[in-house]
């Protein structure tokens, strides 16, 4: 006989406790006791049992448990289970971080990392090979758009795996944030319904509302070329500049432009010379919303660096090249007011639609999913890979 400490932790997420009966087995290398214990998992909190076991059950492998219900399948949110042996014995880990449902058995195995070759018995090779089986049926691939990364298949919230969702309070969180910004924008519409615009000044009366540190130092100093040239450092899109070793093949200056040409060769010889290429915009097709079409721009940005820290614009093209028109026009920070203002707008939108499409959908959602589909059909949970990948992916 031995006696066993049993510790079952619940997640903090919101309804992640459950009302159902949970059942427990520890399974060892030598058998498997079923535990006499009333469990029913209380949110955030963990649960700890000492009980005796009439039999050894050697080093333990496994923890087996069933949730039971009657008339609803209140699901649970187990983050782990730990065990604490007879005598000296090391405290055995049993990770599970997932949603429980339905009536099935799920054995957790103990925590170590495992690859497949370094599974002494063959019954954690069999769960390998079980756990894929079934995970491959849950995670399907499916094609959203021809050309793009694979994605999971699934039309709609609803259609992902449990595990895949986000948890209430982060769903709960993004409703009331798009809800709140929403009413926002529905009571700025309404107060300035019967105002006219005709200053920069009057974006003024809707800037108010959620404000931040931030947002403040932009509105004060949008307009100024060292916060343009600032965010091309530290705003959401710092991908594109890169030091100039030679002037851009794009660039064309025009006769009666020696100066600026001077100016260029010169920061290009001192190595402060910096360009932002959205050429990757060039060729694609604007929409047309609500009867109205839209337009975009694909800039070019030369910046120097002084020796102060500061960036700042030299010129502006806002569109390449084309055999068919005529030389594209260099905005300069000499250009009237408005008018250079209107340059470095374009190229904001320019950013925008760069970093949403490509940094942020492409290169994190979408190629990220396929990662996490990858891993959820080909790692089993014992995968040393496994584990950092599936932390990551939850995160995102």
């Amino acid at each position: 006989m031995g006696r066993y400490r049993i510790r079952v932790a619940t997640g903090a997420w919101l309804f992640s406790g459950s009302h159902n009966r949970v059942q427990l087995w520890l399974v060892g290398a030598r058998r498997e006791a079923e535990l006499e214990l009333q469990l029913r998992p209380v949110r955030g909190e963990e649960e700890e049992f000492d009980l005796a076991v009439p039999e050894d059950l050697g080093t333990l492998q496994f923890v087996k448990l069933r949730k039971h219900h009657s008339l609803v399948d209140d699901a649970w949110f187990c983050d782990r289970i730990t065990v604490q042996g007879p005598g000296a014995c090391a405290e055995a880990a049993f990770p599970c971080y997932r949603w429980v449902q339905g009536g099935g058995v799920l054995s957790l195995p103990e925590g170590t990392a495992r690859l497949a070759g370094d599974n002494a018995l063959d019954v954690f090779q069999k769960h390998r090979e079980k756990e894929l089986k079934e995970r491959q049926q849950i995670y399907r691939w499916a094609t959203w758009k021809e050309g793009l990364p694979l994605t999971i298949a699934a039309d709609c919230e609803d259609d992902l795996p449990p595990n895949m969702r986000f948890h209430e309070e982060k769903r709960r969180d993004f409703e009331w944030t798009l809800k709140a910004g929403a009413l926002e924008m529905v009571l700025k519409r309404v107060y300035t319904l019967l105002s006219s615009w005709n200053r920069l000044e009057d974006f003024d009366q809707i800037f108010w509302g959620q404000k931040s540190t931030l947002a403040e130092k932009v509105h004060q100093r949008w307009q100024d070329d060292e916060l343009f040239g600032y965010q091309f450092l530290n705003g959401a899109n710092p991908m594109l500049l890169r030091r100039s070793t030679s002037l851009p093949s794009r660039l064309v200056l025009p006769s009666g432009t020696e100066e600026l040409r001077a100016q260029l060769e010169k920061e290009l010889q001192n190595g402060s010379l910096f360009e932002a290429d959205f050429i990757l915009l060039d060729g694609i097709p604007a929409n047309v919303i609500r009867g109205e079409q839209q337009y975009l721009a694909a800039p070019l940005v030369m910046l120097k660096m002084e020796p102060s820290g500061k960036l700042l614009p030299l010129l502006i093209q806002i569109q390449p090249p084309k055999p068919s028109s005529q030389t594209p026009t260099l905005f300069l920070p000499s250009d009237p007011p408005l008018a250079w203002l209107l340059a470095k707008s374009w190229v904001r939108n320019s950013d925008f639609q760069l970093h949403q499409l490509q940094y942020h959908l492409l290169n994190t959602h979408l190629v990220a999913e396929v990662i996490a589909v990858a891993t959820m059909r080909c790692l089993p949970g014992l995968h040393p890979v496994f584990k950092p990948l599936h932390t990551y992916n939850s995160s995102h």
